[in-house]
């Protein structure tokens, strides 16, 4: 029987909550010999994702992904992460920023599996498809 990626993940996941800060080393030494050993290092993309989504689960945090044209400024992202906390209810928020030249105003927030698109292309579609309507 195969082992799968998410399998993986949630075994990696388990030794390394029960390990202080200086075992979790060698944990991930021995973690990765296994998958060697195994020859399933190919999975690793795999397995990191849902490793990701499992620590994120189990010690409350939500990660976002922000696009603006520009950088935001510190009150603006402290907004969302408040934002984010309250509608995702959970204790941490970590925002990764890109930019997008594309976007001429506003911004796109992508979390969990939701998109709030508050860009202006986005608003005048909205406004133009509710001329037409």
């Amino acid at each position: 029987m195969k082992i799968k990626a998410k399998q993986y993940a949630q075994a990696l996941f388990e030794e390394l909550s029960n390990k202080s800060e200086g075992d979790k080393s060698g944990v991930v030494e021995r973690f990765v010999g296994i998958l060697i050993k195994d020859n399933n290092v190919s999975q690793i993309e795999k397995i990191i994702y849902y490793f990701e989504k499992i620590w994120n689960k189990e010690y409350s945090i939500v990660e976002a992904e922000l696009k603006t044209s520009q950088k935001v400024g510190d009150e603006t992202r402290n907004l969302l992460i408040d934002y984010l906390k309250k509608v995702s209810e959970v204790e941490d928020v970590k925002i990764t920023e890109k930019e997008d030249k594309k976007i001429k105003g506003g911004f796109v927030l992508k979390y969990k599996d939701k998109i709030l698109d508050a860009s202006i292309k986005n608003r005048l579609n909205s406004f133009k498809n509710n001329l037409l309507n």
